[in-house]
């Protein structure tokens, strides 16, 4: 007997998860609940695949205009993106002696409006996709190469669809790394997972309750688990698999307001919160203790935003005291201010640019971005042509193309 063929198990697992993806949802779990298969009942075109592959011998590229099945499962970038992450991230020395950056040119290439105020924007995580959520409790699925390059054609539409199954604002989204699901979250006190795989799906195909409004996510590395920040003070972590929800409600380290923005880094061994209650919590993954707390990270003032660097030494935080702070993790002392810009009201979300060599937020006085020089902390560029306040900022992974939401 063959010591590496697929079991009985694995195959009725690869079968489940592409009646899934076809939208057979029901009878995928009618099949699960007959053969006692373990699976985590997540959509996958896996089989479909290996058929492919079997029958022909040879993988076939898909068409960027084909975005049903694997068109969003995880490839090596192409040509085009094939832009390494600057995962060295920042020393002390290096930003002693750093001279200021040239900030990019940026022109406006794509517009789409929501009914509603946009509230938060994501990439996924080879840069060929994002998403968008709204106050009018919609989501929008967009392809950033048709936003990049424009034709002018009938069927030159980057917005791939409008996604609709939350009853109040989206505050956050995440892309699962497998690519083919998206996690939001809402006022509504739900977590919705949207299967990407299935075109003209608009409802989702998994939702988790909460019996609060539901303020931020975050998926980890391995797509097995998701964090989740709500209005109270407990941390979330649902295992994704059996959509198990552990808390620290027990925890003394726990925040005493609401969690603002939760965050995993790169290698997701730790992950960073920030609250109302002015204070920025790391904690880690694999025990949920809390290793490090900032108290009064910024005055007091409310905490409306936390980022790791790319080597997960460094933490970027922004507060309602118009300022954003680096802060390295290991003393939790600041090594650098960001000050130009204003935030004394909302909840801003600003984002490192591809290589971390800018930090860009909204700013309350006006309607630009304000982009600073990570190492200098100086003030590189003011990018003008918003007709309102900017909210959040994503920013690709591959390129310095960001998303604006206001």
């Amino acid at each position: 007997m063959n010591s590496n063929r697929i079991t009985e198990d694995e195959v009725l697992s690869l079968v489940i998860s592409q009646l899934i993806a076809y939208g057979y949802s029901a009878v995928a779990q009618s099949v699960a609940d007959a053969t006692g298969a373990s699976t985590d009942m997540m959509p996958s075109a896996r089989l479909s695949e290996l058929l492919q592959i079997a029958k022909d011998k040879n993988e076939e590229e898909d068409s960027d205009d084909d975005y049903s099945g694997k068109d969003f499962d995880r490839e090596a970038p192409r040509d085009d993106m094939d832009v390494q992450r600057n995962v060295s991230g920042f020393d002390v020395e290096s930003m002693r002696n750093a001279q200021p950056k040239t900030a990019p040119e940026y022109n406006q290439l794509y517009y789409t409006q929501h009914k509603g105020p946009c509230r938060t924007a994501i990439f996924s995580s080879d840069g060929r996709f994002a998403a968008t959520g709204s106050h009018d409790s919609s989501l929008k699925l967009l392809d950033v190469n048709k936003m990049k390059n424009r034709s002018g054609d009938a069927g030159d539409k980057p917005v791939i669809r409008t996604l609709y199954d939350h009853l109040e604002q989206v505050n956050d989204l995440s892309f699962h790394p497998n690519g083919l699901v998206l996690a939001s979250c809402s006022n509504d006190q739900s977590i919705k997972l949207f299967d990407l795989s299935k075109t003209g799906v608009k409802r989702a195909f998994r939702y988790l309750q909460d019996a609060q409004p539901v303020n931020s996510i975050c998926f980890h590395p391995s797509g097995d688990f998701l964090l989740a920040g709500t209005k109270d003070a407990a941390v979330r972590i649902y295992d994704v698999k059996t959509l198990q929800c552990y808390t620290n409600s027990s925890n003394a380290d726990m925040h005493r307001g609401s969690i603002s923005q939760i965050r995993y880094s790169n290698t997701g061994k730790i992950f960073a919160t920030s609250s109302l209650d002015g204070t920025v919590r790391i904690w880690d993954s694999i025990s949920s203790h809390c290793i490090k707390v900032l108290d009064g990270a910024h005055g007091g003032t409310a905490v409306s935003s936390v980022r790791f660097t790319n080597n997960e030494k460094y933490l970027m935080t922004a507060g309602l005291d118009s300022t954003i702070r680096l802060w390295d993790i290991s003393s939790g002392k600041v090594l650098m201010e960001y000050k130009g810009h204003e935030q004394r009201v909302q909840m801003l979300q600003p984002t490192f640019n591809y290589n971390e060599d800018f930090i860009m937020i909204g700013d309350e006085a006006s309607t630009d971005v304000v982009c600073y020089d990570t190492q200098t902390g100086t003030l590189a560029k003011r990018i003008p042509g918003h007709n309102n306040l900017v909210r959040c900022i994503a920013a690709s992974p591959v390129d310095n193309g960001i998303l604006t939401c206001r």
